[in-house]
């Protein structure tokens, strides 16, 4: 089995998709508007943003995992079927992100 994905919490961030969505912000705001993010003024709604967003979006995924076809057999009775992983690259993402 796979390794559960982490959305995150306002309370738990850590290596969690919130918290790649924060330090997208954070490079995206750098290089937009050539100063740091400030991290007092707004922090804690930006957390509650982030981790809404991520825990619904893996939510999301984790519904329609069967709509994700990774397997699919070819109507021979199971002799044959095709294997499919879902490989992707993404270009819209500023190259220092982890």
């Amino acid at each position: 089995m796979a390794n559960q994905l982490k959305a995150g919490q306002t309370d738990n961030m850590a290596d969690s998709l919130a918290q790649y969505i924060d330090t997208a912000m954070h490079n995206e705001w750098k290089l937009t508007k050539g100063e740091e993010l400030p991290d007092k003024e707004g922090a804690e709604d930006r957390q509650i943003l982030f981790a809404a967003i991520a825990q619904g979006v893996l939510k999301f995924l984790e519904d329609h995992r069967v709509d994700l076809i990774t397997t699919d057999d070819s109507g021979d009775s199971g002799m044959t079927t095709h294997h499919h992983a879902m490989a992707f690259t993404v270009g819209t993402y500023r190259p220092d992100l982890p």
